[in-house]
């Protein structure tokens, strides 16, 4: 029997900046490009590469102004890039950013997966001899517990029981998983598995593992991964509308959404999902008057009561 050919999982930020370094010369070379076209180029979906080019337009040098930013747009069906002026000079690197530089690809060369051999490693090797000293840069960056483990029982089929902690609810469970893959997203590492426990497919922080233990217990490896952007939430996860004053916008600009529109008076009215009423309760503490409940009818006053609770703890 022929084996299915393996889908490529989530994509990492390293992976994902490291595609823009090659995209965004060749569409400034061309100016503007059928979106199609350029996602046939590069092997993306429309919807990865349009993930990427709104990633891009976030790009820029201080202090930031929109003439400061990398002019990547959608035009209909045809990407659109311009380049400030800056970003045509000659780089020169003063003392501090060539410090800086230095760290940080040193930070991503001790990355796990990371290639030793490749373009970052020889851009590193020509830097050295701009240094004060050959050694004045030294970089030791914490591994991340289990994170080995959990790759090997994606490539060994293994059955883990692990021990996880989850902030949400405040507990502590242990559950058998099969790992299907491993990535990194908004700085963290994650494991997709399908979790006996629930019998849903989900996604664990590693560094929320406490524990992690093969069963003995082994299948053939699910190599399918996630195609595009990792939803970490199901459907039948409850969800939120909230009002969002422009004061309080800071506390949920990091959480994921369903739905965002901004006011004319800078206000923000958001749909999220929501873990628990417990962590939504601790949010609107948070935010006090500047965060409110817009539905469902049963936590309109969520606020109130979690802060009522709180008080009561110290009477």
């Amino acid at each position: 029997m022929a084996l299915r050919k393996a889908r490529r999982g989530p994509r990492g930020a390293a992976e994902r900046v490291e595609g823009l370094l090659v995209m965004l010369p060749w569409l400034i070379s061309r100016k503007r490009v059928k979106l199609s076209e350029m996602a046939k180029q590069f092997k993306l979906s429309e919807k990865e590469l349009m993930s990427d080019l709104i990633m891009a337009a976030m790009c820029g040098v201080p202090p930031y102004t929109p003439d400061a930013l990398i002019d990547v747009f959608v035009d209909e069906d045809e990407v659109v890039a311009e380049v400030p002026l800056m970003f045509s000079r000659p780089l020169q690197l003063n003392s501090a950013e060539l410090f800086a530089l230095q760290a940080m690809a040193s930070a991503a060369l001790s990355m796990p997966g990371a290639d030793k051999r490749g373009p970052l490693a020889s851009a590193l090797k020509k830097l050295q001899p701009l240094l004060p000293r050959q050694d004045a840069v030294a970089v030791d960056v914490q591994p991340v517990r289990f994170l080995l483990e959990a790759q090997q029982a994606v490539t060994n089929g293994q059955f883990v029981e692990i021990g996880y902690y989850s902030p949400i609810s405040q507990t502590r469970s242990n559950r058998v998983i099969f790992p299907h893959a491993v990535f990194d997203q908004t700085g963290h590492w994650y494991v997709r598995a399908d979790d006996e426990q629930s019998g849903e497919v989900r996604n664990f922080r590693i560094d929320r593992i406490d524990s992690f233990t093969p069963t003995g217990k082994t299948a053939a490896p699910n190599f399918d991964g996630v195609d595009g952007e990792i939803e970490f939430f199901g459907a039948d996860v409850q969800q939120a509308t909230l009002l969002v004053q422009p004061s309080a916008r800071r506390l949920v600009e990091s959480y994921p959404y369903r739905s965002r529109e901004v006011l004319a008076d800078g206000s923000v009215k958001m749909t999220i999902p929501v873990g628990s009423e417990r962590w939504l309760g601790r949010l609107l503490l948070r935010g006090g008057d500047a965060i409110t409940v817009v539905e469902p009818a049963q936590w309109t006053d969520l606020g109130t009561r979690t802060a009522q609770a709180v008080l009561q703890r110290y009477r």
